[in-house]
């Protein structure tokens, strides 16, 4: 089906929301007496629709796309380095947090939302914007995005601006890595074995006392931060390596940052290290849930 349409031609389709609902328009249900009931697929029917919907009067790319960059192989935080260096950043209020974890509760919006906050940075570290223009408006008007943002997903990023930009991304990972484990699901399955070790009784017996003392929403958000970008084996020149004690890594990842230091950050055991960073963010995100 479509065997002559390239890659290049390829437009967004959100599966859910676009692509399942035409397939079931499709789906024909037959009940025979005595017999399970029959299901069969209209696929010339589904063929049209695709390519009547995503594919008509979309250009023939001719170029030799592959001298361009494939943003799932680029470092994410060169991006994000490059929005900072064109738009202050300054972080959202314990508020705007709390309402958009509330908004975005489903796994699916929350993934929606991560995917176009993402394409907006992408875009917002080659731009000159102003700081204080809504990140919705932003998504919407300036990269004509209204078809994939959900009214769920923009009453969610409703309060964010673009100063707020790399806050928001950072709170919505973090976000969609605790909902899926709420769903028994492992938020780290692609980072490296070498940083998925396990904390022994004492040491987590030393991490819940920092715990008790830190401010655990910012350590918990910082960390996954950190095994988010600066575990994978594509950034060999700039990781993070599993040895490496999480206070020291902490407290020289927020300088880089310009952020202020953390909170009774001293008191974390030195022997906690990167090498059990993911068993110490579970037990972060357990903690605040109590």
């Amino acid at each position: 089906m479509l065997e002559r349409i390239s890659e290049t031609q390829l437009t967004l389709c959100n599966p859910e929301r676009e692509l399942l609902p035409l397939v079931l328009a499709h789906c024909h249900y037959t009940l025979k007496k005595g017999r399970e009931t029959d299901r069969s697929y209209d696929l010339m029917g589904i063929q049209t629709q695709l390519a009547r919907r995503f594919l008509a009067g979309k250009p023939l790319i001719k170029a030799d796309t592959s001298r361009y960059l494939n943003r799932h192989l680029q470092d994410f935080s060169v991006v994000l380095s490059e929005v900072r260096g064109k738009v202050c950043q300054e972080p959202l209020k314990g508020s705007v947090c709390s309402t958009m974890r509330t908004v975005l509760r489903s796994y699916t919006d929350v993934c929606d939302a991560v995917y176009v906050v993402e394409i907006g940075l992408r875009f917002l570290g080659k731009m000159v914007v102003d700081p204080q223009c809504q990140l919705s408006s932003y998504l919407t008007d300036s990269l004509q995005m209204r078809r994939q943002i959900s009214s769920t997903v923009a009453k969610g990023l409703g309060e964010c601006k673009l100063e707020h930009s790399i806050f928001t991304w950072q709170l919505l990972t973090c976000w969609k890595s605790e909902l899926m484990l709420n769903r028994k699901q492992d938020p780290f399955q692609k980072l490296p074995p070498k940083f998925q070790q396990k904390l022994s009784e004492d040491q987590r017996k030393g991490l819940k006392v920092f715990l008790a003392v830190t401010d655990v929403d910012t350590f918990s958000l910082e960390l996954h931060e950190i095994l988010l970008l600066k575990t994978s084996d594509a950034v060999t020149d700039q990781g993070y390596q599993p040895n490496w004690d999480i206070r020291s890594t902490m407290e020289s990842h927020l300088e880089e940052k310009h952020l202020p230091p953390l909170l009774e950050l001293e008191s974390l055991p030195k022997e906690i290290t990167l090498a059990q960073g993911a068993d110490v963010w579970r037990a972060a995100v357990e903690f605040k849930r109590r």
